[in-house]
């Protein structure tokens, strides 16, 4: 089995769900396709968990006894050191799972879900995380008076006032920025972001576009810097310049 994030440790894999069918059942199918994997049935519970080792990527179901996984999702994407989080949801409505990407989860999953979409899914948002690190390096991006630092997963304005950033907002940027002026399709942003095996189920990149929008002060109904390309995803309209 290929190991997604390193030759030689195992992916590991903490699923937070207050069923335990469910908590069963996805551990057997990761540990299946040589994943780790660890079960939480709160948030209590995924906390006490990750105070002595950190999982490489989180399942959360949003439906959680306490703390609920909105709630969950933005406590843990607001430290950017945590793991990338993928949310579970019963739920089938779009703003369900707009408010969950909103909060900076990476990616959503809706119950029932087979096996190979959650492979799927699980593959893509490790490998996402794995080629931001190779691909930020130390560089700097200046653009519209503010300042990109990919290996901080940070921006900062004319005053130094610094916003971070998730993984997948930092690696939607960094493509950005290494491609401005060049209409992009929503497709080709998935290539880009999440490589050549991002899944046609994945529809995440309005809803990363929108919520970066907001952290660069681009107004979304009038945006400046990403902007709409009608019939095609959208344009990075700045120059850049690389330090």
């Amino acid at each position: 089995m290929i190991n997604p994030t390193s030759p030689s440790i195992s992916p590991s894999v903490l699923i937070v769900d207050d069923n335990q069918d469910i908590r069963e059942l996805v551990s057997q199918l990761l540990e299946a396709e040589g994943y780790s994997a660890s079960s939480a049935v709160d948030g209590e519970d995924m906390w006490q968990i990750m105070s002595k080792k950190k999982p490489d990527i989180i399942l959360l179901d949003v439906m959680l006894p306490g703390t609920d996984g909105f709630e969950l999702c933005r406590q843990l994407c607001a430290d950017q050191n945590m793991p990338p989080v993928i949310m579970l949801t019963a739920k089938d409505e779009e703003i369900d799972r707009v408010v969950g990407l909103e909060l900076g989860a990476d990616d959503y999953i809706v119950k029932p879900f087979g096996r190979r979409e959650l492979i799927a899914r699980i593959k893509a948002v490790l490998r996402r995380v794995k080629s931001g690190h190779v691909q930020t390096g130390k560089g700097v991006y200046r653009f519209a008076g503010m300042s990109f630092k990919p290996s901080q997963m940070e921006i900062f304005d004319a005053t130094g006032t610094s916003t971070p950033l998730s993984t997948s907002e930092t690696q939607l940027l960094l493509t950005f920025v290494q491609n401005p002026r060049i209409p992009l399709s929503r497709d080709r942003l998935l290539d880009l972001t999440k490589g050549r095996n991002s899944t046609p189920f994945d529809r995440s990149i309005d809803s990363h576009v929108s919520r970066l929008r907001r952290k660069l002060g681009d107004d979304g109904k009038k945006p400046e810097i990403i902007k709409t390309s009608w019939g095609t995803g959208y344009l990075f309209t700045c120059d850049v310049e690389t330090l």
